[in-house]
């Protein structure tokens, strides 16, 4: 009885903060998005001053725990392991510190401190993905660490097997992503991964495949895009387009040469196979029983929370934020992304894509920063270039201001020639049918 009450009311806590809508003045959001928006709406002007906290704090710590005295890290072992870098992520720190305070005090030149890149960056958008994530990190144990997992993952071991050759489990990382937040379910499937419920492959394919974005996303990008009008066509065709890249995605190099071993410090936890003589239910409820007897208390989860928020917000949105600063900077004010998407104006030409120059850059732009080619979208009138850039903006998934970051700091042996990769045949299978969709109907 006790395991039973350990497994059930966590994980219906879990499902329904990460997993089950509601809707509140017409608007349909998980649970977590509220509780965002929320802490979003009571931070108000401060949200602004905590950012800056934030950024400037890691650009100088970090060169300090770095550098610094051995003994500085031994008294504060958990500081040094989210401080101590590598030369790259010491730079990146260190430059939003310095982007982030220039825009805070409004000192910088124009294109700094304006509010289309460095306010953008670090304060509007940084703002909302500090308060999903941290509620998020926090709470994610609810969903992960006392039996859903495992009750769901024999359940549906078969048919996830048969189609995506990925563990049944991986559903839950799917309907986190779709109802909630991408960067949610890259947090589930790393820590999946950590613990040994995942391979190397499996979670590779899991955190570029299925770390779709939600649902209100979606709708967001419509209108962000000025095709508001279109969102079901839109949200539909991101459907259609999330098959079809998870059904061949994987199958293609690099994917298809991960190896199908598990995170050597742990090594295989995971046991979805349905044992002996027990039925699939049986064997189900067995697994949960047994994971829910093994997970934290709360004590021990609001540790753990802490210390991966502490992580993500120090050592991962800077640098993450300071991809997508410069990914704005870019775009706004030069002319190096036009230049480098000249050759592909005449394949848009060709596919009757009005504004091509114009729509060229959303096709890569959005390696850097997902909301991008949304971006661009709401400066084009065409209806159907806003289609297919808006349709970009939710279908390509690896963007390095976010998803592309958190999967590159976790243990996930991906490295970035990988995910470019990824995000180039994602491109290159969406691309077509958004062209199609979008000449049928928004033409």
């Amino acid at each position: 009885m006790s395991a039973a009450a350990k497994f059930l009311f966590p994980s219906i806590a879990g499902v329904m903060l990460f997993l089950v809508p509601f809707e509140i003045d017409g608007t349909k959001e998980v649970a977590l998005g509220i509780i965002a928006r929320w802490i979003q709406s009571v931070a108000g002007d401060h949200m602004r001053t905590f950012c800056a906290f934030v950024f400037i704090t890691s650009g100088i710590v970090t060169p300090l725990f770095t550098w610094g005295p051995e003994s500085l890290r031994r008294r504060f072992p958990v500081f040094a392991e989210v401080f101590v870098a590598g030369p790259y992520s010491v730079l990146m720190r260190v430059a939003g510190a310095v982007f982030c305070g220039l825009t805070f005090w409004g000192l910088g030149p124009e294109w700094v401190v304006d509010e289309n890149t460095g306010g953008m960056s670090y304060f509007t958008i940084a703002g909302v993905i500090f308060c999903i994530i941290g509620v998020g990190a926090m709470l994610m144990p609810l969903l992960t660490d006392y039996g859903l997992l495992e009750m769901i993952g024999t359940i549906l071991r078969r048919p996830f097997r048969k189609i995506f050759n990925l563990p049944g489990r991986s559903t839950i990382d799917a309907l986190a992503s779709w109802v909630g937040a991408s960067s949610i379910a890259v947090l589930v499937t790393a820590r999946q991964y950590r613990g040994g419920f995942y391979t190397a492959r499996e979670a590779s394919v899991i955190a570029t495949n299925f770390s779709v974005v939600s649902v209100p996303f979606v709708f967001l990008t419509a209108q962000v895009a000025g095709i508001a009008e279109l969102s079901g066509t839109l949200y539909l065709t991101m459907v259609v387009i999330g098959v079809v890249c998870a059904l061949i995605t994987p199958r293609l190099p690099p994917l298809n040469r991960m190896q199908d071993d598990y995170y050597a410090p742990v090594g295989r936890q995971v046991h979805e196979e349905v044992r002996g003589d027990a039925s699939t239910w049986q064997w189900a409820r067995h697994e949960a029983l047994a994971r829910a007897a093994r997970g934290p208390g709360l004590l021990e989860m609001m540790g753990s929370g802490s210390r991966i928020v502490l992580d993500l917000f120090f050592a991962m949105m800077p640098v993450a934020m300071t991809i997508e600063f410069i990914a704005l900077a870019a775009y706004h004010h030069t002319g190096i992304l036009h230049l480098i998407t000249t050759p592909l104006v005449p394949l848009l030409q060709l596919l009757a894509i009005p504004d091509a120059a114009a729509a060229a850059p959303g096709l890569i732009v959005g390696f850097l920063d997902q909301f991008v080619p949304a971006l661009i979208a709401a400066s084009i009138s065409s209806p159907v270039t806003s289609f297919v850039l808006a349709g970009l903006s939710v279908t390509q998934l690896i963007f390095m201001a976010e998803t592309g970051i958190l999967i590159y700091r976790s243990k996930i042996p991906l490295p970035i020639s990988h995910l470019a990769a990824v995000f180039a045949i994602r491109t290159a299978i969406a691309f077509p049918i958004l062209v199609a969709v979008a000449h049928w109907r928004a033409g």
